[in-house]
């Protein structure tokens, strides 16, 4: 067995090493501001759709130009686009967006979530602009940022929340949480590998950047 794993690997490596490169297509810098402006051209028709026709709502039913809430109630699309607005270069509508949230969206509702699905588009998407709200000159910083901030805030708060989740025989959280009232006693231990591994990229850095354990 281990001469024929050290065969294949010989042969991977030639193959490596040999292969013929591949040439990657060259774009002008034209036909690079095409796609770029295609791509804010999208993002742009989805956004603004879904403010005219589902905000508060989390998400837009794309067919019927209805808005549905799908995952708490947070007005989840208007959070998922924090980040994207700012790489987009759109600073007004980020200050703009970012105060709504901050004033707007309630941490304690009694509502059942996903533990997966709030960490990483709630927490993460909080934490992302957050970040990156350090570049925006016309929002104001508060003292000690990175380490202190309203968004900040109020992704910790949200992870707190999900907190309960891990209390298992395992440490893996259960799927669902009450946001208000914590894990349902009958709720199911069972979940997958996405929502027990991928907690500790937002969890990590909440407790690098806040000191919480």
């Amino acid at each position: 067995m281990d001469a024929l794993c050290s065969r294949f690997m010989m042969c991977f490596l030639l193959m490596i090493l040999f292969y013929p490169s591949v040439n990657s297509m060259k774009f002008s810098r034209n036909r690079m501001r095409y796609y770029r402006d295609k791509v804010k051209s999208m993002f742009y028709h989805a956004y603004d759709s879904y403010l005219r026709y589902a905000y508060p709502l989390d998400e837009l039913k794309p067919i019927s130009c209805q808005g549905m809430d799908t995952w708490g109630s947070f007005s989840l699309t208007l959070i998922d686009s924090l980040d994207t607005l700012l790489i987009m270069g759109n600073e007004s509508e980020f200050i703009r967006a970012a105060n709504v949230i901050i004033d707007t969206v309630k941490v304690d509702a009694n509502v059942n979530v996903s533990v997966f699905e709030t960490n990483i588009r709630v927490v993460g998407g909080l934490l992302a602009a957050h970040f990156l709200s350090g570049r925006v000159a016309g929002m104001k910083q508060e003292a000690g940022w990175p380490c202190s901030g309203p968004l900040l805030r109020l992704a910790e708060r949200f992870a707190q929340k999900l907190l309960p989740a891990f209390n298992t025989d395992t440490g893996m959280p259960y799927g669902t949480v009450n946001l208000r009232y914590g894990v349902h006693r009958y709720e199911t231990p069972i979940t997958c590998t996405a929502g027990v591994g991928t907690m500790i990229l937002e969890f990590g850095t909440l407790s690098r950047i806040t000191g919480e354990r």
